[in-house]
C-alpha cells in the first residue's frame, strides 16, 4: 500500500511581526527566504499561474501561493517612488468627491434655546432641525427690512 504524500510548500506569515527595527529585519529574512523557494518552484516548471496571479502545483492543482513580486515587503525605495491615490487615480477620486452630494449649503452652528422649547422641537421627530431652519428662514422673509 503506497502513502500519499503531502507537499509543504513556502509561505510567508508575517501576523506574529510587529513595527520594531528587528521585527522588519525578520520579515525581510523571511520574504527572501520564500522568494527563492517559490522562484525555484517556478524555473522548475511544475507550477503555473492562475488568472488571478497566483501559482498552483500543474500536476495536482493544488494552491501554492501568490506571486513573490506581489507579496513582497515594500522597502523605503518603494515607498519614496509611491504616489498618492488622487495623482494616481484622479478621476476616481472627483467621481467620489461628486457622489458625496452637493457642495455643503447648511453650516452647524450653536445657538442656546429655552430647554423646553428643545424638548418640543426634538419630541416633534425626524427632521425638527430642518423645520426650525424652514421657520427661521420664514420668519426673516417676513421680517427682513
Amino acid at each position: 500500500m503506497t502513502k500519499a504524500t503531502t507537499k509543504t510548500w513556502p509561505s510567508f506569515v508575517t501576523k506574529d511581526l510587529g513595527d520594531s527595527p528587528e521585527d522588519d529585519a525578520e520579515m525581510q529574512r523571511r520574504w527572501e527566504a520564500y522568494e527563492r523557494e517559490m522562484k525555484a518552484i517556478i524555473a522548475s516548471g511544475s507550477a503555473h499561474q492562475d488568472e488571478d496571479g497566483w501559482w498552483v502545483d500543474t500536476a495536482t492543482g493544488e494552491l501554492i501561493g501568490p506571486d513573490p513580486e506581489i507579496e513582497r515587503p515594500w522597502t523605503d525605495e518603494d515607498f519614496a517612488r509611491a504616489k498618492r491615490t488622487p495623482m494616481v487615480l484622479p478621476e476616481a477620486i472627483a467621481k467620489l468627491r461628486r457622489a458625496r452630494g452637493p457642495a455643503r449649503t447648511k453650516e452647524a452652528i450653536s445657538i442656546r434655546l429655552d430647554m423646553d422649547l428643545v424638548e418640543k422641537l426634538r419630541a416633534s421627530g425626524p427632521g425638527w432641525q430642518s423645520r426650525v431652519n424652514d421657520a427661521l428662514r420664514e420668519w426673516l422673509e417676513k421680517n427682513a427690512a
